[in-house]
């Protein structure tokens, strides 16, 4: 018979290699391209089970609920999609594409923006599918209807939108737009399931759920996966979303000058260890993914983290070229922490000199 102690090991084996599998497949999830990662939105919101934890019933309490994000709103671009025609759209058959379109459009149009998103953008609200027909002055169907049309068309209208910047890789996807408004910065994001946020639970009423007779044994027997997808899904977008916001916020005299001398020096390992995330986490997350300045111009992520040497050198071109060249490279240091707020050693000033001369002799 095994010794405890033997048994202990078996067990932390176990775990770490769990606890491994589990971070490898949210490696796969974070990577994942947001084309790809639509289509999994798709699958599971069109999922019976999870519309009656959406929408509840009289019998069956709503339990899943969106929270947007802070200081965040859908782009205007989205709101260009019903002159578009969608008979150029690839993917999907012609008849598809056209079945109930026009009716569909008609009912969006009818209930107004404020109440679009209200209720199919940003949905933070406990209502449930009879309450919000009810404050809409439409039926049941015709919210199922809207839900599932966004569903079938969000990912070919977001990743073909008019009027957003031109990419500058095509494999990459542009996420948002930094924006400012009263001198406060947020994101305009270009897609509908960013612009949603997370999914929030109600796990205070899950037991009522549990007991309710409107789920089939399957559901039940489903119900624990579905939630564990919804956290898989919450935690991807959660990590993206907290290296945009902290992007914004460390470059913020850059988004408001326009000036690429303003951006401050950061690498991928600080910005993983502010966030106390793996440096292969921010690297996946920031991968093939680009956003829209203020002014228009879109950049891929890496631009808004310039290592401490790239800035330290744009800085030391500037300065040198206004009769400094004399300096120091203990006054360089002092001007550039008193200045600029990058503090730098003296090695690295004169090392980076050597390379500013090697190149202009070259």
């Amino acid at each position: 018979m095994p010794k405890p102690n033997h048994q202990l090991k078996i067990t932390l084996a176990q775990n770490q290699r769990l606890a491994l599998l589990g971070r490898m497949r949210m490696a796969e999830w974070i990577q994942m391209p947001e084309r790809e990662f639509v289509q999994h939105i798709k699958k599971l919101e069109m999922n019976p089970l999870f519309q009656k934890l959406f929408y509840g019933s009289t019998t069956i309490p709503k339990i899943i609920q969106r929270r947007p994000w802070k200081n965040s709103r859908l782009s205007s671009n989205f709101y260009e999609f019903p002159e578009r025609t969608i008979s150029g759209e690839e993917n999907l058959p012609v008849e598809e594409k056209l079945l109930g379109r026009d009716e569909l459009l008609s009912i969006i149009r009818r209930m107004g923006q404020a109440d679009f998103e209200r209720f199919f953008v940003r949905g933070d609200e406990m209502l449930t599918l009879a309450q919000i027909a009810e404050q809409t002055n439409l039926t049941e169907q015709e919210i199922r209807s809207v839900h599932e049309f966004l569903l079938q068309f969000s990912s070919h209208l977001e990743f073909s939108r008019q009027g957003a910047p031109v990419t500058p890789a095509k494999s990459s996807t542009c996420l948002a737009r930094f924006a400012w408004d009263d001198d406060k910065l947020y994101f305009e994001f270009y897609s509908l399931h960013w612009s949603r946020g997370l999914y929030q639970i109600r796990y205070d009423l899950l037991d009522s759920v549990k007991n309710s007779r409107e789920l089939t044994s399957q559901e039940r027997r489903q119900l624990r996966h579905l939630l564990k997808r919804i956290e898989t899904i919450n935690l991807r977008q959660n990590t993206i979303y907290r290296i945009l916001e902290s992007l914004g916020q460390f470059q913020t005299n850059f988004l408001k000058s326009r000036n690429r001398e303003d951006l401050s020096p950061m690498s991928l390992r600080f910005l993983s260890r502010r966030l106390d995330l793996a440096p292969s986490t921010v690297s996946r997350a920031i991968h093939d993914r680009s956003v829209s300045l203020p002014w228009g111009e879109e950049v891929p992520l890496i631009t808004l983290l310039p290592g401490r040497r790239p800035v330290v050198r744009a800085l030391l071109l500037r300065l040198l070229g206004k009769e400094r060249r004399r300096q120091t490279d203990i006054a360089l240091s002092e001007l550039l922490r008193r200045d600029f707020g990058v503090q730098v050693s003296r090695r690295t000033i004169n090392a980076v000199r050597l390379e500013i001369q090697r190149s202009t002799n070259s």
